[in-house]
């Protein structure tokens, strides 16, 4: 539970300038500013709310490189596949992504994130840690961040949770799932879908989980 929970927090991040001159502190405000900003959506919104879903998909989309991230996932089964049905499986990665965040996020119960510090592979790459706490301040878990400046500016691409790299955690069940479907990507978008439309039919009065 903690992990979906702290997953989702650490996957809704708003956009930020990230300076070249100084990337480790505008990389600790993106992800900081951005958690204030996600937490504001599930105070103004209520879960039944249209407009809940509404932010929470121009989030996904003005800050998470969902792109790069569904082709990520994919690994070997992307290179010759039919370039429609890649972007067919990106437009999809990208519902399923926008419906896992809100459900999971609905779970919060007013955890906090402390940034540590950050370490700029280079300019455009930068790995931020931190760790996140309870509203006693009970530490729960060890969490980082991958931040890549892109043409459309700072977007998140990875997020590590207790050790796991999520995307990466997602490629290897998806590459899973293709490796008992002969690779047939149709059959992972007609999953996604399925999945997307439970999250979006969940019990929207569910009870946030105590930090």
């Amino acid at each position: 539970m903690i992990k979906s929970i702290v997953a989702a927090i650490l996957f809704v991040m708003t956009s930020a300038t990230m300076a070249a001159a100084d990337p480790e502190a505008t990389a600790k405000s993106f992800i900081t500013d951005g958690v204030d900003q996600a937490i504001t959506i599930l105070q103004e919104t209520k879960p039944e709310d249209p407009a809940r879903a509404a932010r929470f998909r121009d989030f996904v989309s003005e800050i998470i490189d969902t792109r790069s991230v569904a082709q990520f996932t994919l690994g070997h089964y992307r290179k010759g596949a039919d370039a429609a049905l890649v972007r067919a499986f990106e437009q999809q990665f990208k519902e399923y992504a926008t419906a896992s965040y809100e459900s999971r996020l609905g779970l919060y119960g007013g955890q906090t994130i402390n940034i540590t510090n950050a370490v700029a592979r280079k300019d455009t790459d930068v790995l931020v840690k931190g760790t996140i706490n309870a509203k006693d301040g009970k530490h729960l878990a060890d969490v980082a961040f991958r931040v890549l400046t892109t043409k459309r500016g700072p977007q998140l691409f990875d997020a590590q949770v207790q050790g796991i790299w999520l995307a990466v955690e997602q490629r290897a069940q998806f590459g899973n799932f293709l490796g008992q479907h002969d690779g047939d990507i149709q059959q992972l978008i007609n999953f996604l879908a399925d999945e997307t439309a439970r999250l979006r039919s969940k019990d929207a009065a569910a009870t946030p989980a105590e930090g």
